[in-house]
C-alpha cells in the first residue's frame, strides 16, 4: 500500500531537523521543585525537539525571575539574562531577549551548546522554537457578497445608534503587515506616499523582512532576518485582517468594525513562507510596550491543543497585563474534533471561530414594468451582461426543465428560461443554445438561491434565479400571447440575505474541544468570504479590495467589536471584555440540517464544541459593560462567571459554582434554566456523525436568584451527561441509546427581570476519555455507513475507516532533499512493509519508521526499540529497552504521522550506532489526561514486526527482499516511485550509464596545463610546476596521503591520479572536501541552492543531498569546527554563514568579513586544524584566523591581479598556501 505523507517526525538524538508543520509541542521543563531539583537533560531536550514538527534548530531559555508585566524586577531580569551570557561560551548565541511578557532568551546552538545551556544559573525551563505556518484562505460555500457582515454582529446599530466607531482604542495586528497607502488607513492610495508611522497606523515594527522564511521544507527556505524601516504587506492578509478591524475608507464605503480605531502593525512573516514561535512571543512583547488595547493574531498551528508553551503563557500574560487577546480557532473544520489550533488554545485569550457572510451583492436585469431581478453567475459559463436587451422565451408546457431539442430555432436571439430538475445544467445550456438561445435563466424548484457550476464549460450566458422569480417570469411569458417580454441586463447590484447559509458556522472553522478537553472555541464572528482591504499593488477585481474567508478574518471582527465595547467603558477588563461577549452571544443552528438527515423544524443547534458561546451580538455586549453603577462610582461591569464551563470526562459530576455580579445601583433578579438544543458528536473525527435531542439535564441549587446592587451571589449548577438522542432515521424524533462516547454540550441561561438572556455554555464528554482509543482505532465503515451508502464508497463494513499502525519504508522522495534521516517532502510516499526482516541500509532516509494516526490527544508518546532472536522475542530481560523517542501532548491529526530511528542508541552513556541484527520499534501512548477510570490502564500499545538494520547476524540469515520492494530502487524503477530524484530533475549523474574507462596511464594529457604551488605566500617558494592534464584544477586531498593535489573538471568528466568518472551537470559549481570523514576528498556539485555530495571519486547517485543558502549565493567546503569533516558556507554580499554539518537550516555561525564584491577563499591559514577565510583584493590577501569580522590577521600580496589562485596544503604542514594556474 502507498499512502501520502502529511507529517513527518525524526527520531534523530542530535541532528537539528525539523517539518515545518508549524505543530507546537509541550514544553520541555523540569521537574516541579523538588530538593535537589532534577537536572534538565539536554539529550531529551534534544530528542524531544527533533521529533517535533517545525522545531527551527533555536530554543527558548526560561529564566527564573518573574517577567515585568507579573511584577518581576527589571534589575534582577537584567542581572540574569547577564549571567546566562557569562555562563555560556560563543558556541550560544543569544538571538532574542525577552523580559515583559516572558523572562528568557532565544538562543541558536548544537547540541555541546545546549549542554552549556541547561547547566547554566537561573534556567528553569528550556523550550523548542517552532516554525508557524502563513495563513492559508478558506473557500467557504458562499459566493458572491455584500459587505454585510457588519450587520450580522450589530455593527451599523452600534456606530450609528450608539456612537462608538473604536476611538481613543489601538488594535494590534500581529501579521504580515499593513499596507499604509491604502486609503482605508487614512493613505493616499499611491503606493510608496506614505511615512511610517500615519495617523492611523500609528506603531508597528518588522521584525523580518521581506525574504524571511523559516520553513525548513521550502525551496525559498530563508531564517535570516532583514527588517524593512516600514512594516509594510507584500502578502495581503495583514491588510485584509486590519481592515476588518479598523479600516475606513468613505470614498469606497467600506467601514471596519472600529473606524476610528489606531492600528500597530507587527509584520512576523515574509512575502511568503513561515514564521516562528520566537518572532511572534517579540512581536507580543513590542505591541504590549506600544500600549495596545487590543491585540489580534490571525494566526495558528493546527492540531496544537495542549495548551502549554511560551507563546500561550505570554498571550495569558498579555491578558493579565490588560490587553484583549483575539485569536483565530484555525481552518481545519472538515477534519472534526480537536483541530483547534495554538495560541487559540490560550486559556485566557479569545478563540473565534466563523461563520459564513449572510449577505450576498448580486447581478440584476429588470423588465419592462420596472420589475429588479437579482441572479447569481454560473460557474463554467459565460457571465451575462450588464448593458442591453433580449427577448425572454419559456419552454412549452411538459418540458420546464428543457434539455429537450425543439422544433426549429425557437430561442433564436433571445434569453431561454428554464426550471431546475430532470437534467444536468451543461445538458440544459446545450440545448438551449442549439436552439438558437444567447442566453440562460435558470430558476430554482425550491426555494433559495441557487448556486451551480457547469462542466463542461460553455460560452452561453447563464444565470439563476429563485423559484419565485422564476414562476413570475413564467407568468410575463405567458401573457404575452407571442409578444415576447424584453429583459434588460443592467451593471447594479442588489443586496439579498441568503436564507441557506445565514450565520451557519463555516465548514472550515475548527473544532473543539482542547486535548485536555477544555471548551473552545469561545465565541464566532463573520469570517466566509469577506471583503476587505487588500495591497494597492496586488490584481484584485476590486483595486484594493478583495474577499477572503477563514477564522483569520473572524478573529479581527472580534477584535473590533472588543474595541467598541472598551470604547463604551475603558475600564472594562479584558476578562470582563471576554465575559460580555461570551454571556450575550446567540448560538446558531446546525448547519444543512435537512443534508443531515434532520427536519430543518426540529430547530437543532450547532454542536457547542465548534460555536462555543455562539454569534457575537456587540449592541447587547456595549449594553452588559455598561450596567455598572451610577456616574461617579467605579464602572464595573455586571458578569456572570466563569463565562463558560469544561465540563471533562466523566472522572466526576461535580457541581459548578456560578458567580452572578450586580454591579448595577438596582436589586435583579434572574431566573436559571438550559438550552439543550445543541447535537453531540460521536465517531471518528474526521467524519464526525450527529447526535441531536441529546438527553442531558441540569439542575440547580436555586432556581431563582436576587442579587442585591453592588453584591455577587453564588448558585450551583449540576449537569448530568446524555445518555440518549433523538434518531430521526424513521423520519420522526425517536429516543435512541447513545451508541458511543459523545461529546455534548449546551447553555445555562439566566434571564433577569427585563428579560435580557444571559448564556453559558457548556461542554463535555459522557465517558471516559481514556476508553477512547488513540492509535489503534476501531471505527469502521460499518459504525458510519448504511448498506446502501457502503455500496457507493466501495467499501465493506468491517473495514476499517482508519489506517492502523504499520512498520514503513519510503517509496518516493520526489525533491530528493534529505534532513537527518526524513525525505524533507510533503509529498513524500510510504510504502508498508509486509515482508518479514526488511532490511533497512540506515542511509539517508532508508531507516526504519513508525507510520500511524493520532484519533485523540494522548498526554504522551514514548517509542523503543529492542533486538530481537529470529523467533521475534526480545533478547535478554536483563537488557533494558532503548527508548528513543519520548514527548508530553501529542494532537490529533487528520492522517498519519511517521516516526523514524535514525539507529541510535546509548551504549554506556554514550550515543552509537546500534550493532546489525534484528529489532522491533514498540509505541507506547498515554491516552487522554492519563486518568482512567475504574483503575483501568490508559495506555495503548503498538509493536512493529521484525526488521533488519544494515544486515543480520544469525548463523542462517534470511535473504534480502526483492529489488522491487527494496528502499534503494533499480534504474529501471519509476521516477515517481524511487526514493532518489531522477537523473534528469536532481541527482547530480546526468545519465544513468557507467563511467568512462579510466585512461590507461596515470600520466596527464600532454596538451593539459599545469599548475605551480608555493610553500608560502612569497614569489621566491615556487616549486616545481605540477602537470594536470586538461580542465579547470579543484584542490583536495584525493588519496589520503595528508597532501593536497589536484583533480580537474572538462564538461562533466572528472579526472585526477589519471582516473576519470562523470558526475553532475558542466554549468554545475564545484566544490571539494572530506564529507564523511573518511581521510580522502572528493567532489560534490552545486545545483541553485541544492548541494549533491560524492563520498567517492566515482559518478553515480549523490551520497547525500542538501538544500542551503539561496540561488546567487558563493557557495565554499571547508572543516570549520575542526571535527574532521568538511561541511559548507555560503556568502551573501559581504555576510558569511557557516553550517558544521551536512544539513540545512539555520547557519550555526554568522559574521561579516571583508566587503561587497570580494573574492572569498578558505583555508587553514595557521595550522591549527580548522578552515577559516580570506579574501582577495586584485592581488592583495586578507587572511582570518578565526570565525568572526574585524581586522585580518595577515595580510600579502601575491602574484598579479588576474592570475588564478588555489590555495592547499601542499607541503603536508596543516597550513594551507596559494598555487597559480595560468
Amino acid at each position: 500500500m502507498k499512502y501520502s505523507h502529511w507529517r513527518g517526525r525524526s527520531l534523530a538524538f542530535f541532528s537539528a531537523i525539523g517539518i515545518a508543520i508549524g505543530v507546537v509541542s509541550s514544553p520541555i521543563h523540569a521537574d516541579p521543585p523538588k530538593t535537589p531539583p532534577t537536572p534538565l537533560d539536554p539529550n531529551g531536550l534534544q530528542k524531544k525537539a527533533e521529533s517535533t514538527p517545525g522545531f527551527t534548530g533555536k530554543w527558548f531559555v526560561q529564566l527564573a525571575s518573574k517577567p515585568t508585566i507579573s511584577g518581576g524586577s527589571p534589575q534582577a531580569i537584567s542581572s540574569q539574562q547577564k549571567t546566562f551570557g557569562s555562563d555560556v561560551s560563543s558556541r550560544v548565541q543569544v538571538t532574542e531577549k525577552h523580559s515583559r511578557l516572558w523572562n528568557g532568551v532565544v538562543v541558536k546552538t548544537d547540541k555541546a551548546g545546549l549542554e552549556e545551556v541547561v547547566k547554566a544559573s537561573n534556567v528553569k525551563a528550556v523550550f523548542p522554537v517552532l516554525s508557524v505556518a502563513m495563513p492559508k484562505n478558506q473557500k467557504s460555500k458562499v459566493l458572491p457578497q455584500v459587505r454585510r457582515a457588519g450587520a450580522m454582529t450589530g455593527v451599523p446599530y452600534a456606530h450609528k445608534e450608539l456612537g462608538l466607531t473604536g476611538k481613543g482604542m489601538k488594535i494590534g495586528i500581529i501579521d504580515t503587515g499593513i499596507d499604509i497607502d491604502h486609503p482605508a488607513f487614512g493613505g493616499s492610495g499611491v503606493p510608496g506616499s506614505a511615512t511610517f508611522p500615519t495617523s492611523k497606523v500609528v506603531a508597528g515594527y518588522d521584525f523580518v523582512g521581506d525574504r524571511y522564511n523559516s520553513d525548513i521544507n521550502s525551496d525559498a527556505y530563508d531564517p535570516n532576518a532583514v527588517p524593512d524601516s516600514v512594516p509594510n504587506d507584500c502578502h495581503g492578509h495583514g491588510t485584509h485582517v486590519a481592515g476588518i478591524a479598523a479600516g475606513n475608507d468613505p470614498t469606497n464605503n467600506f467601514r471596519g468594525v472600529a473606524p476610528n480605531a489606531l492600528l500597530g502593525a507587527y509584520r512576523v512573516f515574509g512575502c511568503d513562507g513561515a514564521t516562528d514561535t520566537g518572532v511572534m512571543l517579540t512581536a507580543m512583547e513590542r505591541a504590549s510596550r506600544d500600549g495596545m488595547n487590543v491585540v489580534n493574531m490571525s494566526i495558528g498551528a493546527p492540531y496544537v491543543t495542549w495548551p502549554e508553551y511560551p507563546t500561550a503563557v505570554a498571550a495569558d500574560a498579555l491578558v493579565n497585563s490588560g490587553v484583549v487577546v483575539t485569536v483565530s480557532q484555525g481552518n481545519e473544520g472538515d477534519h472534526g474534533a480537536f483541530s483547534g489550533s495554538a495560541p487559540a488554545v490560550s486559556p485566557k485569550a479569545i478563540a473565534v471561530g466563523s461563520v459564513d457572510n449572510n449577505g450576498l451583492l448580486l447581478s440584476t436585469f429588470t423588465t419592462a414594468d420596472g420589475a429588479s431581478y437579482t441572479y447569481m453567475p454560473v460557474d463554467g459559463a459565460a457571465v451575462p451582461p450588464t448593458t442591453g436587451s433580449a427577448q425572454l422565451a419559456a419552454y412549452p408546457d411538459g418540458q420546464k426543465t428543457g434539455a429537450v431539442d425543439l422544433p426549429g430555432k425557437p430561442f433564436e436571439g433571445k434569453v431561454a428560461l428554464v426550471a431546475r430538475g430532470d437534467s444536468t445544467f451543461a445538458e440544459k445550456a446545450a440545448a438551449a443554445q442549439a436552439d438558437g438561445a444567447v442566453g440562460l435563466l435558470i430558476y430554482n424548484n425550491e426555494d433559495g438561491v441557487v448556486r451551480a457550476s457547469i462542466q463542461p464549460t460553455t460560452d452561453l450566458p447563464v444565470g439563476t434565479i429563485t423559484k419565485e422569480q422564476g414562476e413570475k417570469l413564467e407568468g410575463l411569458v405567458a401573457k404575452s400571447a407571442g409578444n415576447s417580454p424584453v429583459i434588460t441586463w443592467t451593471d447594479k447590484q442588489e443586496p439579498i440575505v441568503d436564507p441557506d447559509t445565514a450565520t451557519m458556522v463555516s465548514t472550515f472553522s475548527a473544532w473543539g474541544m482542547t486535548a485536555d478537553l477544555k471548551l473552545k472555541p469561545d465565541v464566532l464572528a463573520p469570517g466566509g468570504e469577506i471583503t476587505s482591504a487588500y495591497p494597492l499593488d496586488k490584481q484584485t477585481a476590486k483595486k484594493g479590495y478583495a474577499e477572503l474567508s477563514g477564522t483569520s478574518m473572524a478573529a479581527p471582527h472580534t477584535a473590533g467589536a472588543a474595541a467598541l465595547v472598551l470604547e463604551s467603558n475603558p475600564s472594562a477588563s479584558p476578562d470582563a471584555v471576554k465575559a460580555v461577549l461570551q454571556n450575550t452571544a446567540d448560538p446558531v443552528l446546525l448547519s444543512y440540517p435537512i443534508q443531515r438527515g434532520f427536519p430543518s423544524q426540529a430547530r437543532i443547534q450547532e454542536p457547542v464544541q465548534h460555536q462555543g458561546a455562539g454569534l457575537i451580538d456587540i449592541p447587547a455586549a456595549v449594553s452588559q459593560a455598561n450596567s455598572y453603577a451610577a456616574p461617579g462610582k467605579e464602572k464595573r461591569v455586571s458578569t456572570v462567571t466563569p463565562s463558560k464551563i469544561s465540563l471533562g470526562d466523566t472522572d466526576s459530576n461535580n457541581p459548578t459554582d456560578l458567580t452572578i455580579t450586580n454591579h448595577s445601583d438596582k436589586e435583579k433578579t434572574y431566573t436559571l434554566g438550559s438550552d439543550l438544543n445543541a447535537a453531540g458528536t460521536y465517531g471518528p473525527n474526521t467524519l464526525l456523525q450527529y447526535a441531536p435531542g441529546l438527553n442531558t439535564k441540569v439542575t440547580f441549587s436555586a432556581d431563582k436568584v436576587t442579587v442585591p446592587a453592588h453584591s455577587t451571589r453564588t448558585v450551583k449548577a449540576t449537569v448530568t451527561p446524555p445518555s440518549s438522542y433523538s434518531s430521526y432515521a424513521t423520519g420522526t424524533a425517536v429516543e435512541t441509546k447513545l451508541p458511543y462516547i459523545t461529546m455534548y454540550g449546551g447553555y445555562i441561561t439566566l434571564k433577569d427581570d427585563a428579560g435580557r438572556i444571559q448564556r453559558i455554555p457548556f461542554a463535555g464528554l459522557n465517558g471516559d476519555y481514556e476508553s477512547r482509543e488513540a492509535i489503534s482505532s476501531k471505527w469502521t465503515y460499518g459504525d458510519l455507513y448504511d448498506s446502501q451508502t457502503l455500496s457507493f464508497v466501495d467499501h465493506k463494513p468491517e473495514d476499517k475507516y482508519n489506517v492502523s499502525p504499520s512498520l514503513v519504508r519510503v517509496s518516493s522522495c520526489p525533491n530528493g532533499r534529505v534532513v537527518a534521516s526524513d525525505c524533507a517532502d510533503d509529498n513524500a510516499q510510504y510504502a508498508e512493509v509486509t515482508e518479514k526482516d526488511h532490511v533497512y541500509s540506515m542511509k539517508d532516509y532508508d531507516v526504519p519508521r513508525v507510520r500511524l494516526h493520532v484519533e485523540t490527544p494522548v498526554k504522551n508518546m514514548k517509542i523503543y526499540v529492542n533486538a530481537v532472536g529470529p523467533d521475534g522475542k526480545k533478547q535478554g530481560q536483563s537488557v533494558p529497552v532503548h527508548q528513543v523517542y519520548d514527548n508530553d501532548g501529542v494532537g490529533a491529526d487528520k492522517s498519519f504521522q511517521t516516526f523514524s530511528w535514525d539507529g541510535r542508541i546509548k551504549k554506556g552513556g554514550k550515543l552509537q550506532m546500534a550493532d546489525d541484527g534484528r529489532y522491533v520499534m514498540s509505541v507506547l501512548v498515554t491516552k487522554g489526561t492519563g486518568h482512567p477510570q475504574n483503575s483501568k490502564d490508559a495506555s495503548e500499545r503498538y509493536e512493529t514486526p521484525p526488521f533488519v538494520v544494515r544486515s543480520l547476524t544469525d548463523a542462517n540469515p534470511t535473504p534480502t527482499a526483492s529489488p522491487t520492494e527494496s528502499p534503494k530502487p533499480t534504474p529501471t524503477d519509476s521516477p515517481t516511485e524511487s526514493p532518489k530524484p531522477t537523473p534528469t530533475t536532481a541527482q547530480p549523474s546526468p545519465t544513468p550509464t557507467a563511467s568512462p574507462k579510466p585512461s590507461p596511464s596515470p600520466t596527464a594529457d600532454p596538451g593539459g596545463s599545469t599548475v605551480t604551488t608555493y610553500t608560502d605566500w612569497t614569489a621566491d617558494s615556487a616549486q616545481p610546476a605540477t602537470p594536470i592534464g586538461k580542465g579547470t584544477p579543484y584542490a583536495g586531498d584525493f588519496t589520503g596521503k595528508g597532501k593536497d593535489g589536484f583533480i580537474t573538471r572538462q564538461g562533466m568528466t572528472f579526472t585526477t591520479e589519471g582516473k576519470s568518472f562523470t558526475y553532475g551537470r558542466a554549468d554545475d559549481a564545484v566544490l571539494t572536501g572530506d564529507f564523511d570523514g573518511d581521510g580522502k576528498d572528493s567532489v560534490a556539485v552545486v545545483r541553485g541552492n541544492r548541494i549533491y555530495i560524492k563520498n567517492t571519486l566515482t559518478g553515480g547517485d549523490a551520497d547525500a543531498v542538501l538544500t542551503y543558502g539561496r540561488e546567487g549565493d558563493t557557495f565554499l567546503a571547508g572543516d570549520f569546527d575542526g571535527d574532521g569533516k568538511d561541511s559548507v558556507a555560503v556568502v551573501r554580499g559581504n555576510h558569511i554563514y557557516i553550517k558544521n554539518t551536512l544539513t540545512g537550516g539555520d547557519a550555526d555561525a554568522d559574521f561579516t568579513y571583508g566587503r561587497k564584491g570580494d573574492a572569498y577563499l578558505v583555508g587553514d591559514w595557521n595550522g591549527d586544524g580548522k578552515d577559516t577565510f580570506a579574501i582577495r583584493r586584485a592581488n592583495v590577501y586578507h587572511l582570518r584566523n578565526s570565525l568572526s569580522g574585524g581586522n585580518a590577521d595577515a595580510t600579502h600580496t601575491f602574484a598579479q591581479p588576474d592570475t588564478a589562485v588555489l590555495t592547499g596544503n601542499w607541503t603536508g604542514s596543516g597550513k594551507h598556501t596559494p598555487a597559480t594556474h595560468p
